[in-house]
């Protein structure tokens, strides 16, 4: 058990860990992006100068050159953002083997958000369609904690907001409809009143 409580800890996110992963995407993208644009360019001189396959070394330095130009943008965009809050339902639970870090990565998809977890807590987390509550850096997804939202604390879904709006109109309804009612029952009330009040003609005589 301590074995466990002690690996869990190595696993658990928070703020200082993600920023140290935040600063090792930047070392890792940043030259791996400008490498990438030297070697582009040298295949486009390349083929300028005649060489016609250059053109497919050209293609593969630039796709994968935008690949880690985006990574290394998101990493510097993060370095100097605030953590936000994401909060929404598990759409998606999948691994895969991440070529960068040589073993199996663990992801999770929220609210059209993917973060990449550590493998303990890909097992605590619930399955498609619970709900989450995640901190993470907006660009990269740099997850800093999370916790499972209750029954009480989540949002409702689309259909909970149209079912309650839905009877919130025939509530309405039909409080407008005794309101109109109690309407009538005055009008009649006071129609009976206006007829007994009415004075009789005919009757009082001089003695």
């Amino acid at each position: 058990m301590d074995r466990l409580q002690e690996l869990r800890g190595t696993q658990a996110p928070d703020q200082e860990r993600a920023r140290r992963g935040i600063l090792r995407s930047m070392l890792i993208w940043t030259p791996a992006f400008a490498l990438l644009t030297v070697g582009a360019v040298y295949m486009v001189v390349d083929a300028l100068g005649g060489n016609g396959g250059a053109w497919f070394g050209f293609s593969l330095f630039a796709l994968i050159g935008l690949l880690s130009g985006f990574s290394a943008l998101s990493a510097f965009r993060d370095w100097f953002s605030e953590p936000i809050e994401t909060t929404g339902q598990v759409a998606r639970k999948w691994r895969k083997f991440d070529l960068l870090i040589f073993f199996r990565a663990h992801y999770v998809l929220v609210a059209r958000r993917v973060f990449r977890v550590p493998r303990l807590m890909f097992d605590e987390m619930p399955d498609r369609g619970g709900w989450v509550y995640i901190n993470h850096y907006p660009h990269t997804n740099a997850l800093i904690s999370w916790r499972p939202l209750g029954e009480e604390e989540r949002p409702r879904t689309e259909e909970e907001a149209e079912r309650a709006e839905a009877d919130a109109e025939r509530s309405r309804d039909i409080e407008e409809a005794w309101e109109e009612r109690r309407r009538e029952r005055d009008r009649e009330a006071a129609q009976a009143r206006e007829r007994v009040d009415l004075p009789t003609f005919g009757d009082g005589r001089d003695d």
